[in-house]
C-alpha cells in the first residue's frame, strides 16, 4: 500500500509537467539551449590540457553540461514548495493518509527521473551535433546513476531552501548560492589551479563533471575514479536529502 502511495504520488508529481506548460519548456529547452549555446559559443576553441578523447572544449565541457541542467532543479523544488505551503497544499497533506515521508519519497522519485531525462537530452543533442561518446550503453547507465544521484542532492538543497525562504522571491535568491558555485566549479567552467580544484571537491557536481569525462571520454568503465566517485557522490546525496526532509518537516510545513 505504501508503494502504490507513493507511485500514485510520483504519478501526480510528473504529470504537473503537461499540465504546466511553462515548466515544461523550461525543463525541455534549458538543457538543448545550454548544449547548443556552448556548441556555439566554444565548439572551434581547442586546447593543449585536454584529457585523451576531448577534441575541443564543447566536448570537454559536455560531462559537466549534463550535471548543470541538473542542479538547477533544486531551485525549481524550492519555488514548487515554498508556493505549496503559501497556498495551503502542505498542510491538506498533512490531513491525508500519506506519511511526510512517502511525500518526500514521490518527489525524489519524480525529480530523479526528470533529471535523467535533461541530462540525456543533453547528450542527445551533442551527439546530433558530432560527439561520439564512449563506453556504450554500459557507460550511459552508469552515468544515468550518477545523475540520480546528483537530482537527490539537488532535492536536499531545494527542500533546505523551502525550509529557510519564506516566499519565492527569497527562495530563488538563496537558490542562487548553492547554483553559482557548482556551476563555476563543479560543471567545470573555472579555470583550474590547486585553489580552485579543492573547491571544486566541494561540489556535488563535480564528481559527476569527472567521471562522466572518464566514461564518454575515454571510454575507461573500470577507472577507479569512477566508482570512488559515485560513493563519494551517494554518501553526500544521503546526508544532504536527510538534512532537508528534516529540517523541512520541522520548519518548512508550519511557516
Amino acid at each position: 500500500m505504501k508503494m502504490q502511495r507513493i507511485g500514485a504520488l510520483v504519478g501526480v508529481e510528473l504529470k504537473k509537467l503537461y499540465r504546466d506548460p511553462m515548466t515544461l519548456i523550461v525543463l525541455l529547452l534549458m538543457p538543448v539551449g545550454l548544449a547548443l549555446i556552448f556548441y556555439f559559443a566554444l565548439g572551434g576553441v581547442t586546447n593543449e590540457y585536454y584529457p585523451p578523447g576531448v577534441n575541443n572544449h564543447f566536448e570537454y565541457l559536455l560531462p559537466g553540461l549534463m550535471g548543470y541542467a541538473v542542479i538547477y532543479m533544486g531551485m525549481m523544488v524550492a519555488l514548487a514548495l515554498v508556493d505549496y505551503r503559501q497556498a495551503g497544499l502542505l498542510k491538506r497533506v498533512e490531513t491525508t493518509p500519506v506519511s511526510t515521508s512517502e511525500y518526500m519519497g514521490s518527489l525524489i522519485i519524480a525529480n530523479m527521473v526528470i533529471a535523467t531525462f535533461q541530462a540525456l537530452i543533453v547528450l542527445l543533442v551533442a551527439v546530433l551535433l558530432g560527439f561520439d561518446p564512449q563506453g556504450g550503453l554500459v557507460g550511459i547507465l552508469i552515468a544515468c546513476v550518477f545523475i540520480a544521484l546528483l537530482s537527490i542532492t539537488a532535492v536536499g538543497l531545494g527542500l533546505l531552501t523551502a525550509a529557510v525562504a519564506k516566499d519565492s522571491g527569497a527562495a530563488g535568491g538563496l537558490a542562487v548560492i548553492f547554483i553559482l558555485p557548482m556551476m563555476m566549479f563543479g560543471a567545470l567552467l573555472a579555470v583550474f589551479n590547486d585553489a580552485t580544484e579543492m573547491i571544486a571537491h566541494f561540489t556535488p557536481n563535480f564528481y559527476v563533471s569527472e567521471s562522466l569525462s572518464v566514461i564518454f571520454h575515454q571510454g575507461n568503465l573500470t577507472d577507479p575514479v569512477i566508482w570512488q566517485n559515485l560513493l563519494i557522490l551517494a554518501a553526500i546525496s544521503l546526508v544532504i536529502v536527510v538534512i532537508g526532509i528534516r529540517v523541512f518537516r520541522k520548519v518548512g510545513y508550519r511557516q
